[in-house]
């Protein structure tokens, strides 16, 4: 198999942008709660944007602020799917979650002083860990709920799938990186990127606002 690259990095860069441009002509028909994902979602993009023109020109590593800049989106994250939750029981197991993230983080600082000079896989396998924790206390919460009947315009459910694709999708890759040829490796990773992105922008065109707050347990 032969795969460009650069040329998929570059592709990926212009999804990048017109994600970025649709969530701003659809932020109207964004809730409030939706935010504090898309918060976490263009500083992503913002990043990966910035640091892949910025490693061209310089040929510096940005691997120390871009560990930075990924911790503080799977804070925002985890944060979203907290505010998602309504049942008390769930927020407080989400909440769990959230020390838990805290926790981890600490904890991996004091192991390796130099957390944030590098990028650490398995502070990014915890982090997915969490996230995937999240993401299924909310399928559940949704499929308990009215919400299953308008599951097709409820954004958060399109987001958790998109977000599930993609970062359980990047686990076996990341982990056979050194196993693997490199176009297979950046292939992969953009075809997820890709499917990913597809499923949160049908969820923009899709949604409507949210009229339905009924819960059953």
């Amino acid at each position: 198999m032969t795969w460009n690259v650069e040329i998929g990095k570059q592709i990926s860069m212009v999804i990048l942008v017109i994600m970025m441009i649709l969530i701003i002509i659809k932020y109207r028909k964004i809730e409030k709660v939706n935010f504090f994902f898309f918060a976490g979602y263009i500083l992503l993009s913002l990043t990966d944007f910035f640091f892949y023109y910025y490693h061209k020109l310089t040929s510096l590593s940005t691997e120390r602020f871009y560990t930075i800049c990924i911790t503080i989106v799977f804070f925002l994250y985890l944060l979203y799917y907290m505010k998602l939750l309504s049942a008390q029981v769930l927020k407080k197991i989400q909440f769990f979650i959230l020390v838990c993230f805290v926790l981890s983080i600490l904890a991996m600082s004091y192991v390796d002083k130099s957390l944030f000079e590098h990028f650490s896989f398995n502070m990014l396998y915890i982090n997915i860990l969490l996230l995937t924790f999240s993401i299924l206390l909310f399928l559940y919460q949704t499929f308990n709920s009215d919400k299953i009947f308008e599951i097709k315009n409820y954004l958060p459910f399109w987001i958790s799938v998109g977000l599930l694709i993609f970062y359980i999708g990047i686990i076996p890759i990341f982990y056979f990186r050194t196993s693997v040829s490199q176009d297979i490796y950046f292939f992969i990773l953009f075809l997820l990127n890709l499917i990913s992105n597809i499923i949160i922008a049908i969820g923009l065109f899709w949604t409507k606002q949210d009229k339905i707050k009924q819960v059953r347990f």
